[in-house]
């Protein structure tokens, strides 16, 4: 408590402003970045909180969409116009103190590789496996074979594969 003044029982203090390494900080700011971006037309993606699209129609009829992903306070952007881009980056701008760490490499402890002439994504989690195995001195143990059947068809969180 500031100084040595006493509050009278049953009294709190309330802050009036959201203090970094609160509890409520981090829900205080997604509030604040959600707020902005549904001011900015964007739309969460299932409700999930945590993914934003934004469509623009063209007079042309195509149509521009960007897809922003976010976790804490790192985001992912990805867009398929490059003059919308760099208008919400702009827009973020004003608002926001940004940094652009470059062409995506790391993604939530997944590698992501992409070979663009081929139009391929590859999102990899090898190197977490491994920082896990060696956390729990497990790197030298030896793999064996997951016991499944040939060609059999996973499901998706929790729902049934398509068969």
């Amino acid at each position: 408590m500031p100084g040595k003044y006493r509050l009278p029982k049953g009294k709190v203090l309330q802050c009036q402003r959201l203090i970094y390494g609160l509890k409520q900080a981090a829900h205080g700011w997604n509030q604040m970045f959600v707020k902005w971006l549904l001011d900015y037309d964007f739309v969460n993606v299932h409700n999930d909180g945590v993914t934003f699209v934004k469509n623009v129609n063209k007079n042309d009829g195509t149509q521009s969409k960007i897809l922003l992903s976010i976790h804490v306070d790192d985001g992912l952007v990805a867009c398929n116009d490059e003059a919308m881009y760099k208008e919400f980056i702009a827009d973020m701008s004003k608002d926001f103190d940004l940094s652009d760490s470059g062409e995506l490499m790391w993604f939530l402890y997944g590698k992501v590789e992409r070979d663009r002439k081929k139009g391929i994504v590859r999102l990899s989690q090898e190197q977490y496996c491994y920082d896990v195995l060696k956390r729990f001195q497990m790197s030298d143990c030896a793999p064996i074979d997951t016991p499944c059947e040939a060609k059999t068809a996973l499901g998706c969180f929790g729902q049934p594969a398509a068969g």
